[in-house]
């Protein structure tokens, strides 16, 4: 049952973002909710290396299973439903889980519990790599040129209150090195702290080697 349930779980959170199904982004190149997952858990590895007293191990876990609800509930944009009844159907999916799933999705409710609860270090810099992740996802496919995600930087910005982050977010707003896959910068970015004088020294050689 146990294997059985993960294969579930994967093959419903492999499924398009909604924030792109909306921009009719083209869908061999749509950001699925596990992509997005995964891509926050290894903003949460780096950047949580400047925090010496945080749990990585739970920051890490924390962003792999923040959407987890989604491979069973929908990929709710804000437009579409309330926070409250959006908390009440995701919950209602994870207790379903840790009930079946037994010890080991107790350890990994009680993170998404605390992840949801928005009061620990660990759950604020998740939904704040969550929110940037998705600005710089907008990012690549602007690139691809698709017009129509501009309004998810300001929407980041909104919602950013560590300083790294929106030091981070503008820097990559300037678009200096439109060559080098954001995704790139963004994790170098995340790792040197937001360093700009060794950013730029590392896209110097990135692009020298072009």
């Amino acid at each position: 049952m146990m294997f059985g349930k993960l294969r579930e779980i994967k093959t419903g959170l492999d499924k398009i973002r909604s924030w792109w199904i909306n921009r009719n982004i083209a869908e061999e190149i749509a950001e699925t909710v596990l992509q997005h997952s995964k891509k926050v858990a290894k903003a949460a590895s780096i950047y949580g290396q400047h925090f010496p007293d945080i749990n990585l191990k739970k920051l890490v876990s924390m962003g792999k299973t923040h959407d987890f609800p989604e491979y069973k509930e929908k990929d709710y944009v804000p437009w579409e439903i309330s926070k409250e009844e959006k908390y009440k159907r995701e919950k209602a999916v994870m207790v379903e889980l840790k009930d079946n799933l037994g010890e080991k999705w107790e350890a990994l409710f009680a993170i998404w519990m605390e992840h949801e609860a928005w009061e620990t270090q660990e759950a604020q810099i998740i939904k704040q790599l969550d929110q940037l992740d998705a600005a710089v996802q907008a990012m690549e496919y602007e690139k691809l040129w698709y017009d129509n995600v501009g309004n998810f930087y300001p929407y980041a910005l909104a919602r950013l209150t560590d300083p790294v982050l929106i030091k981070i977010l503008g820097i990559l707003l300037k678009r200096e090195y439109l060559d080098v896959n954001t995704y790139d910068q963004y994790f170098f970015l995340l790792k040197c702290n937001w360093d700009e004088a060794i950013f730029k020294e590392k896209m110097k050689k990135y692009t020298d080697k072009k």
